[in-house]
């Protein structure tokens, strides 16, 4: 890999086209959830984790080399590399299927997608953003729906795993928020779908040592369930699921896209409760509901004009993108 000025990624240009790869986006994040707690029924989640990073680094590798596209970052994005790397991919991923051996997978990518209410509140509580009226409307509808979603007639708080799970899930919104943080103010040096394989590198080498230290004896059931959930997690949610993310931002723009993504956590919803019979009770319809309607409270209904999206901008545009006034 030679050190050379980085061309500009590739995107998505026309309209439709973007709508169509956003609706692929949110249903293969939304179905992803079902897809992991299954797979675990096969594999540990380390190695788990392990392999989908994995295939996920090959799978870019594959795109990326013919298009001599692979070159060494500068220093500059290394932060990013880092943050992205270590928190969003090795953490989550970690956080993802410890949680889902015990949490069910509807409510599990729920209390993850509440990323936008954590955003919001963090950018008040450590940057003294002050909040608009839509936003504080967010923030209590969506933390009034995670309350309802972990108390104890919900959840068994007598069974460790499944709070524990819950509690963990919730964080995993919190951390995935203040990487979006991180991401909107970091200055881009390099277009974000070519530093994807170094973000992947960064987050396999922890979760691989990981699982050679504390899996060494757990084998892999090698059934066609366990393959098919290694291909979907890898090349598809995470190699594809990555660069589509950006794609279709730049393309649609922060609000239109931001309002499919509200998709993802409904179409987790959705498929835990037709593919693994998931129960949902009064108080879960309620919990997600709030959750939901808080979400798009907080992200849409005021966004400002020029506001930025939750993924990088491509370095190609303006310098006062990369680093927007609120975020």
């Amino acid at each position: 890999m030679t050190s050379q000025p980085s061309p500009r990624a590739a995107a998505v240009h026309s309209r439709p086209a973007a709508l169509v790869l956003l609706a692929l986006l949110s249903l293969v994040w939304g179905v992803h959830w079902v897809v992991v707690k299954q797979g675990l029924e096969y594999l540990p989640p380390l190695t788990y984790g392990a392999l989908r990073l994995l295939t996920g680094l090959l799978t870019m590798l594959a795109i990326l080399a013919p298009q001599r596209r692979l070159h060494r970052p500068p220093r500059a994005d290394l932060p990013v590399i880092l943050s992205v790397g270590v928190i969003q991919m090795a953490v989550s991923i970690l956080i993802m299927n410890f949680a889902l051996q015990a949490v069910p997978a509807g409510r599990s990518s729920v209390l993850a997608y509440a990323m936008p209410l954590w955003v919001a509140l963090l950018l008040w509580l450590l940057f003294r953003v002050v909040p608009r009226r839509n936003e504080l409307l967010g923030i209590a509808l969506g933390v009034t729906g995670v309350a309802i979603l972990v108390n104890p007639t919900v959840i068994d708080w007598g069974v460790p795993a499944e709070l524990a799970g819950t509690l963990a899930l919730i964080g995993y919104g919190m951390l995935w928020a203040g990487v979006t943080i991180h991401i909107r103010r970091h200055t881009w040096h390099t277009a974000p779908l070519e530093l994807q394989p170094w973000m992947l590198l960064v987050a396999t080498v922890p979760v691989v040592a990981a699982a050679l230290v504390f899996e060494p004896g757990r084998s892999i059931d090698w059934q066609p369930a366990a393959v098919f959930a290694l291909l979907y997690s890898g090349p598809l949610a995470t190699a594809f699921a990555y660069w589509a993310s950006q794609s279709v931002t730049r393309s649609l723009g922060p609000i239109s896209s931001a309002m499919g993504f509200l998709a993802t956590p409904v179409v987790g919803l959705l498929a835990g409760a037709l593919i693994l019979h998931e129960s949902l009770g009064p108080a879960d319809l309620l919990g997600f509901g709030l959750v939901v309607v808080g979400i798009a409270s907080a992200s849409l209904l005021a966004a400002p004009a020029g506001a930025t999206s939750t993924v990088a901008p491509d370095p190609a545009s303006s310098r006062a993108e990369a680093a927007p006034e609120r975020a």
